[in-house]
C-alpha cells in the first residue's frame, strides 16, 4: 500500500470512529455521515482487494457504482437538513435524474473500463452547489458565534473543499492521461490532499461541541 493510500485509510477510520463514538445518532445528518464513510471504507478495501488479491488490472467499474452511492448519500444529507423547501426539492429532484445519467454515461460514454470524470463533474457540481446553498442558510440563521461548534458546518465545509478539488482534478484525469500520463498521476496525487481534509473536517465536526463546551467552562 503507498504512503498515500496508508495516511487515507488511518484518516478515514479515524474519521469513521470519530462520528461513531461522538455524534447523536438522533440527527438525520449523523446517520447520513456515518453512511458516507462507511461507503468509503468499502469501496477503499474492495478497490485494493480486486488489485492487490483478485489481480485485476482494472477495478474503474467499482467507482462507476460508487460515485452515484456516494452523490445519493450526501443528496439525502443536504434534503435532510436544508431549509428552503425549493432547495430540497431541487436535491430530491437531482437524485434519481443523477443515477439515470451515471447508468447512461457508464453504457454509452466512458464504459466501465474509463474513469467516469463526467459523472465526477456533475456530481461535483451539484455537491458545491448544495453545500454552498447550506452554508448560505448557516450564515443567515445562526448566529456567527456558534458556528464553530455546530457539525454541519465542519461537514459542509469538508463536502465544499473535497468536491471542489475532485472537480478541478479527476473530472480532468481522462484528459490528462490522454495528454500527458506522468503530469496525470503527479496532479492525481493532489486530490489526496482534498481528500485528507475532508477527513480532518469531519473528525473536527465529531469533536466540535465537545471543544467549545469545554473553552466556555474555562
Amino acid at each position: 500500500m503507498s504512503p498515500y493510500n496508508l495516511i487515507y485509510a488511518v484518516l478515514l477510520l479515524v474519521a469513521l470512529l470519530s462520528c461513531l463514538v461522538k455524534f447523536s445518532f438522533k440527527e438525520f445528518y449523523a446517520k447520513m455521515v456515518i453512511f458516507y464513510l462507511v461507503g468509503l471504507l468499502c469501496v477503499f478495501v474492495a478497490s485494493i482487494y480486486l488489485v492487490r488479491v483478485a489481480g485485476l488490472n482494472n477495478n474503474l467499474f467499482l467507482f462507476h457504482i460508487a460515485t452515484p452511492v456516494e452523490y445519493t448519500v450526501l443528496g439525502l444529507l443536504y434534503y435532510g437538513i436544508m431549509v428552503k423547501l425549493m432547495v430540497k426539492q431541487w436535491i430530491l429532484f437531482s437524485i434519481p435524474v443523477f443515477i439515470l445519467l451515471c447508468i447512461f454515461f457508464s453504457l454509452f460514454v466512458q464504459k466501465i473500463d474509463v474513469s467516469n470524470t463526467y459523472s465526477i463533474i456533475i456530481s461535483s457540481t451539484l455537491l458545491i452547489s448544495w453545500s454552498l446553498f447550506f452554508l448560505r442558510e448557516v450564515l443567515l440563521f445562526r448566529p456567527a458565534t456558534r458556528l464553530l461548534r455546530f457539525p454541519m458546518f465542519w461537514i459542509s465545509a469538508g463536502v465544499l473543499f473535497y468536491y471542489t478539488g475532485s472537480l478541478l482534478i479527476e473530472g480532468m484525469l481522462n484528459f490528462m492521461i490522454d495528454y500527458n500520463m506522468p503530469l496525470a498521476r503527479s496532479l492525481y496525487r493532489i486530490v489526496y490532499i482534498f481528500k485528507y481534509l475532508l477527513f480532518i473536517l469531519f473528525i473536527i465536526s465529531a469533536f466540535c461541541q465537545t471543544a467549545c463546551k469545554e473553552a466556555d467552562e474555562t
